[in-house]
């Protein structure tokens, strides 16, 4: 009796756990130095995938502080 408690018990917890990183993961690139595109040019490397399936860029910390230095 007291396994059968054990076994419905673990499938309660993981039915009430949510997966992990789903309330707090964004599919789209946040800001101005991420791109979404089917492939990354040579100043960006990739980040994660994005809604449509295509790769979220972002440009690589060189090319940001050229930017900056730019302005």
């Amino acid at each position: 009796m007291r396994v059968l408690f054990l076994i419905f018990g673990v499938l309660y917890l993981l039915s009430t756990v949510p997966p992990a990183r789903s309330f707090i993961y964004i599919d789209e690139c946040p800001s101005e130095y991420y791109n979404c595109r089917m492939k990354c040019n040579a100043d960006e490397h990739a980040i994660r995938y994005c809604d449509d399936w295509t790769i979220c860029c972002k440009l690589k910390y060189i090319e940001i502080e050229k930017q900056k230095r730019g302005r």
